[in-house]
């Protein structure tokens, strides 16, 4: 199969499995996101223009760390890379992805610029540039990072065995495990890609409003893209040979079959959350070992996301609503995706659950209690505190109450029989 007939099926499956709903949902953030740049404008362009940056850092921020769902944590990973397919169908489907994905994103915060331009064109065009260069970045430079990071996860994986082999025998393989592969490089290359993007974008963050810059914004913009555009290319060349290497064994590690397998208690928190559920406490006990185990992003993003609230508390900005606003819209949308991945394989099995002695509402109630003890303790206290130490706290506590009462009434929602 070649790429142009992959593309063509993966095409045809997302409009069969997409709704109307999702093919709109960036245009409709888009235009909302154009509204409160509106709004924040009748204040000042300088604050309408805060608003839309940190809007943009979040929203790509999001949109990098989604980089390896295109590429290889997809559902669909461990059965194409089964399949007779050669590396460069495969690789030229995920890039696809990922440069659809940017193009989409960029379109979304270009539309959210729309009020910054039609106020000063002139202004306006930087804050399109800069949606352009996170979104050049988003396409290129982060697929080529991570793409890069599981090439090294899969040749250390395959070494490993090799040494195994070598120094125990063939025979005796079987029954000893081999050194875990360095899966941390899936999570820190990236991670340390995209921090050099933003802190090139936040060099620069001053010449959107017309201040003097911390760094030549058209240097850092030509070096960023430059990059980006190196990497591609290095990515073409090289990637092609170990993507359907990449995709069985960065799958099978996403699946536990080659990972080792650890599963820490609960902690001192969750045995205290435990013991105010009553009878959910075994069916919570289980899914905060799990959720840490298969999900360990959401206690990364939780402690980042309480990092942020709290830095803006303390230092205490002159603008800090728009940043106030934007981490907490983000962990929201992040908090929904929590809690439909608590009803889910691996952390629930539909079918074997209600064989077991648990009642349903217990069941329900337990996974109620994680979400709203991870909402509290990483979003609700640090938002608290951040909106209140500003000078008018009114906007950031409305943003963090309607965002409480999304994640939270969206969960309980899933318990009602």
């Amino acid at each position: 199969m070649t790429g142009a007939e992959l593309l063509r099926w993966s095409r045809l499956h997302e409009r069969r499995s997409r709704s109307t709903l999702a093919t709109f949902l960036p245009l409709l953030l888009g235009g909302v996101l154009a509204g409160w740049v509106a709004w924040r404008g009748t204040i000042s362009y300088d604050a309408a223009s805060r608003a839309w940056f940190a809007a943009t850092i979040v929203a790509f921020g999001i949109g990098f760390l989604r980089v390896p769902f295109h590429l290889y944590w997809r559902a669909d990973a461990a059965l194409l890379a089964q399949l007779p397919i050669e590396g460069r169908a495969l690789l030229t489907t995920a890039l696809y992805r990922c440069v659809r994905g940017a193009v989409v994103l960029t379109a979304a915060v270009a539309i959210g610029a729309i009020p910054l331009v039609v106020s000063s064109p002139v202004l306006g065009a930087r804050h399109l540039a800069i949606a352009g260069v996170l979104g050049a970045t988003a396409a290129m430079l982060l697929p080529a990072v991570a793409l890069l990071a599981a090439a090294l996860v899969a040749i250390s994986q395959s070494d490993s065995i090799a040494t195994l082999r070598s120094a125990t025998g063939v025979d005796r393989t079987r029954g000893a495990a081999p050194p875990p592969p360095a899966t941390p490089l899936l999570g820190a290359l990236p991670g340390f890609a995209a921090t050099g993007v933003f802190v090139g974008i936040l060099l620069i963050s001053s010449w959107i409003t017309g201040d003097e810059p911390a760094a030549n914004p058209y240097t850092v913009m030509l070096i960023l893209v430059g990059v980006s555009i190196v990497a591609l290319l290095v990515t073409l060349a090289s990637a092609p040979r170990r993507m359907g290497q990449i995709l069985r064994d960065v799958s099978a590690l996403d699946r536990q079959r080659l990972a080792p397998l650890e599963i820490l208690a609960p902690s001192a928190i969750e045995r205290t959350i435990g013991g105010m559920i009553g009878d959910a406490a075994l069916s919570y006990s289980k899914d905060a070992r799990l959720m840490r185990r298969r999900y360990p992003m959401a206690y990364a993003l939780g402690a980042l996301a309480f990092l942020v609230l709290a830095i803006i508390g303390l230092a205490v900005p002159t603008d800090a609503t728009p940043w106030i606003v934007g981490t907490l819209l983000a962990v929201t949308a992040y908090g929904l995706a929590v809690g439909a991945r608590l009803h889910r394989v691996p952390i629930e099995l539909s079918r074997l659950s209600p064989t077991l002695p648990i009642s349903r509402a217990a069941r329900q109630r337990a996974k109620l209690a994680w979400l709203a003890g991870w909402w509290t303790i990483f979003v609700v206290i640090p938002g608290v505190f951040a909106a209140v130490r500003q000078g008018s706290p009114g906007e950031g506590l409305i943003v963090l109450g309607a965002g409480t009462l999304v994640v939270i009434g969206a969960a309980a929602l899933r318990s009602v029989p």
